[in-house]
């Protein structure tokens, strides 16, 4: 007993410090976003004021439609760009280390990187309606790429692609070829095989990569600071409500909102997974 007593405090000792880092650096701003959130009630009494204001307001719905709009629809694109892209790749196929790479280079650079390069690409007068109207003579025109609906969910597609696209290779590359060739044997078609038998092992990985692309387009804020122009999602009206309007409790109220929004797709993701796996 005396053994296990000693053990259990040095376990506690060497993880105090770990506690007391997330408390300071976690814990303690969050409870304090929160506490915020509540205030401005009569005589400073705690209230959901914030929360009404803002939900109730036509400006916050469509704020909030806005940031669901581009989440859904990179998350939804991302997706079936990178099923197709995982399934050619889990084979030899030559340049596949390059294609690998590539894939890799939007994650690995700042987003605010990024979005300034898509800006400058993307432009009236960029490289890409240069080669169109100049280039190709393909339209008299050039594209409104920037600052509109569309631009931005191409600047999130090529911004968050790669959390879907890794996982669903990683799934891809999983797969036990034996599986399909059975299925073919047995005079199934390689439709068939691909509906009844590659998607659904594949379906926890289109699971695990919508959640990670979602939750990453749903909290974006470069991209939308840079590039949205008068579309301002979530991340950037918060920014906007607590710097520019000094309005920091109505902030507060919106990045709980923010952060509820993100908890509870993880909570019925990870539901999701349990059911599948009982």
């Amino acid at each position: 007993m005396a053994a296990r007593r000693q053990f259990d405090l040095v376990g506690g000792i060497l993880v105090l410090p770990l506690v007391i880092f997330l408390a300071l650096a976690f814990f303690y701003p969050l409870a304090l976003t929160v506490f915020q959130s509540l205030e401005g009630g009569r005589h400073g009494s705690l209230t959901l004021l914030n929360y009404v204001q803002f939900l109730e307001s036509r400006q916050g719905q469509g704020v909030l439609l806005l940031t669901l709009l581009l989440a859904v629809s990179s998350t939804v694109l991302a997706l079936m760009l990178s099923l197709p892209l995982a399934l050619l790749l889990r084979g030899e196929l030559p340049g596949k280390s390059a294609i690998q790479f590539l894939m890799m280079i939007p994650a690995v650079i700042p987003a605010l990187v990024g979005a300034l390069g898509l800006l400058f690409l993307y432009d009236r007068t960029g490289w890409l309606n240069y080669l169109l109207v100049r280039g190709l003579h393909i339209i008299r025109h050039p594209l409104t790429i920037d600052y509109t609906i569309p631009g931005l969910i191409l600047f999130y597609l090529w911004m968050f692609f790669p959390y879907a696209a890794l996982v669903l290779l990683s799934g891809a590359s999983a797969l036990d070829p034996a599986l399909e060739e059975a299925g073919l044997v047995l005079g199934a078609s390689p439709r068939e095989v691909f509906r009844w038998i590659v998607l659904p092992l594949l379906r926890p990985s289109l699971w695990a990569g919508g959640v990670l692309v979602f939750l990453q387009a749903f909290g974006a804020f470069s991209i939308p600071l840079i590039a949205g122009g008068n579309y301002q999602p979530l991340a950037v009206r918060i920014y906007t409500v607590a710097t520019v309007f000094l309005e920091w409790h109505q902030a507060s109220a919106m990045a709980v909102i923010m952060g509820l929004v993100q908890v509870a797709l993880i909570v019925a993701y990870r539901r999701i997974q349990g059911s599948r796996t009982t």
